[in-house]
């Protein structure tokens, strides 16, 4: 982040640096900045970027740039944002806007996935022990923490308001990455107007393990166990008296039941 912040500086420009030590702060730096700043610029992961277009009062006035420096920056590599500092800052001050379209999970905002079931599961884990940056060794404990007694939920999605779909797993995604390394949505494009779904039917543990490599290659639609397809509206209720926990863009939100809605072209992004 610092290298950055010398380029800028080398180029003419007033920067100010916001450092950020806990949840939430992000949100409250920008909340403080919008409307006296040019350009907001996200150094960090996907969860960063959420705090930042969660705390802007219009996250369309003032477009945003990022620095990639999370475990699977799944925004970053969607838009083709570059890592070296230097040719981020001519992205900065040259860049176009990109309008992307925005996820709701109620009034929450979120830009690249929501979870309901195993992968929320983990985000809590790892809520609950994180300190400070992971990477994806990180997630290893939290992983193995989380199936010591799994068992998978039952779930009931609706896609625009449709007959309930029964799942274990479901997915709700603007981009076509999920985690930095799966394609699990690889049809979706975060300027779509839509959001792209992906339901596991079977998400018990070896239903699970059988969708890893699938998931890696793209083609989890073409299995009978998934079912592929996108929506504006999406509802996700658990089956049963217990509530399943969701994730939005890689870290722990809350629980089902949960509904989902997109807002196109909301959010002002920088790209090259």
């Amino acid at each position: 982040a610092e290298r950055l912040v010398r380029a800028l500086a080398a180029r003419g420009h007033a920067v100010e640096r916001f450092a950020t030590r806990a949840p939430g702060d992000a949100r409250r730096c920008v909340a403080e900045a919008e409307g006296a700043v040019d350009r907001i610029v996200a150094a960090g992961g996907d969860g960063t970027l959420n705090e930042v277009v969660n705390g802007l009062a219009d996250p369309g006035s003032t477009p945003l740039a990022l620095l990639p420096l999370g475990t699977a920056n799944m925004m970053a590599g969607a838009l083709g944002i570059p890592r070296d500092p230097a040719r981020l800052a001519e992205l900065v001050e040259r860049g176009r806007v990109r309008r992307v379209d925005m996820g709701l999970a109620g009034a929450t905002r979120f830009l690249g996935v929501a979870g309901a079931g195993f992968d929320a599961m983990v985000t809590e884990a790892v809520r609950r022990t994180r300190r400070g940056a992971l990477g994806y060794r990180g997630y290893a404990a939290p992983i193995l923490r989380t199936l010591r007694g799994y068992r998978a939920p039952r779930l009931r999605v609706r896609l625009d308001g449709g007959a309930p779909i029964a799942c274990g797993f479901a997915i709700v995604a603007n981009l076509p990455n999920y985690g930095g390394l799966f394609a699990v949505t690889p049809e979706a494009r975060p300027d779509s107007g839509r959001l792209d779904v992906c339901l596991f039917r079977d998400a018990s543990f070896p239903g699970l393990v059988r969708i890893v490599w699938p998931a890696w290659r793209g083609t989890l639609a073409r299995r009978a166990d998934c079912h592929v397809a996108s929506a504006t509206h999406v509802t996700i209720d658990a089956e049963g008296p217990a509530s399943v926990p969701v994730q939005l863009d890689g870290d722990a939100w809350g629980a089902t039941p949960v509904e989902i809605t997109v807002r196109p072209a909301a959010v002002s992004m920088l790209v090259a």
